[in-house]
């Protein structure tokens, strides 16, 4: 595994909204989570803001597993449709496929799934950019 996709697995707010099972290979990302305290919103349900950014982290794990040491990508546009809540002890599945990679932009799709139920799905846009070399950096 890449030390990239090794980083978002690792990163503190994934670690903290309780990202598990994570994979990356082939275009395609997944992951699952457990709706607990910290992705609920007031009334309990899973909160619509935790949905969007775990959507985008979905298809950039994907993207990973493609994308060259010197590239990266920016989210550039999303479009994330909720079609129904998920509750507290809820086991949500992200996964994400690939649709077109060209040599600016790729669009990726996201489902998530509660038991197999369908609860969200996301276009998502990623701009593919020249990784900034530390030299680079300006002072």
């Amino acid at each position: 595994m890449n030390n990239r996709i090794n980083q978002v697995i690792r990163h503190p707010l994934h670690r903290h909204l309780g990202i598990a099972d994570a994979c990356s290979e082939d275009g395609k990302g997944r992951f699952t989570f457990t709706v607990g305290d910290a992705t609920v919103n007031p009334a309990g349900a899973l909160h619509g803001g935790v949905v969007y950014l775990l959507c985008d982290v979905c298809a950039y794990l994907g993207l990973l597993s493609v994308l060259p040491d010197a590239q990266e990508a920016v989210t550039h546009d999303i479009h994330v449709s909720v079609m129904r809540s998920a509750s507290r002890g809820d086991v949500v599945k992200m996964q994400s496929s690939i649709i077109k990679k060209g040599k600016s932009l790729c669009f990726i799709n996201v489902e998530a799934t509660v038991s197999g139920q369908l609860i969200a799905t996301a276009r998502i846009t990623k701009s593919l950019v020249k990784m900034k070399d530390s030299h680079d950096k300006k002072s």
